[in-house]
């Protein structure tokens, strides 16, 4: 692999400090999951069975998350990137301050609110929400992931560790991290429900 140079970046330390206050985010996660608990308790008690692996995928997916941002933030930091495709992806550290396109700079306490109001929907939406919606369900579950996973760096850091750049001659798309590739999954989830809803309406037709 072959390295780009003239990329000058933040360096990212992990320390104890920073693993404690991770620790601390999974462990808000964690009671996110738990207020989610009472509700399909009361829906129907069968389905906290049926759904217990959707929380496993929500934390091995938070956990990952967490470990590649870490991994190449290290890697990364001396302000280099990495080929992995030669003229079409490349490994680029970013400290992203604001959305995608670098919408809303500097914007923390709002994506924070907006991130913790979207968990207590989803939540919700989980504990009541019927068998045939399960695709739906599971885009919810990696939405609320990804969301988490970039909330804690907005709380801890006061930008989004990014670091996968994809490009083309003048051309590039955002870089973005594993967190940005599951909610877009999760969005696809939920589009692909939708559009088998509508296929199904017309063949009723």
């Amino acid at each position: 692999m072959k390295c780009l140079h003239n990329k000058t970046r933040i360096d990212v330390k992990f320390g104890i400090k920073e693993y404690f206050i991770w620790f601390q985010w999974y462990l808000v996660a964690f009671l996110m999951g738990m207020f989610y608990m009472p509700f399909a308790i009361l829906t129907n008690p069968l389905k906290v069975l049926r759904k217990n692996h959707m929380f496993v995928t929500f934390w091995f997916t938070l956990i990952l998350d967490f470990v590649l941002k870490k991994y190449y933030s290290q890697v990364l930091s001396n302000g280099k990137s990495i080929h992995v495709i030669d003229g079409f992806l490349s490994l680029t550290l970013v400290h992203n301050p604001g959305a995608a396109f670098g919408l809303l700079k500097g914007k923390v306490l709002l994506f924070v609110l907006i991130a913790l109001i979207t968990g207590v929907v989803i939540l919700v939406y989980l504990a009541v929400y019927r068998q045939e919606d399960l695709l739906v369900s599971w885009g919810l579950v990696l939405i609320l992931s990804g969301a988490v996973g970039n909330m804690i760096d907005r709380v801890q850091y006061n930008y989004v560790i990014d670091y996968v750049l994809i490009y083309y001659q003048d051309w590039s798309w955002p870089v973005f991290n594993f967190a940005d590739v599951i909610i877009n999954i999760g969005v696809g989830f939920i589009i692909l429900d939708l559009l088998r809803d509508l296929s199904r309406r017309k063949l009723e037709d």
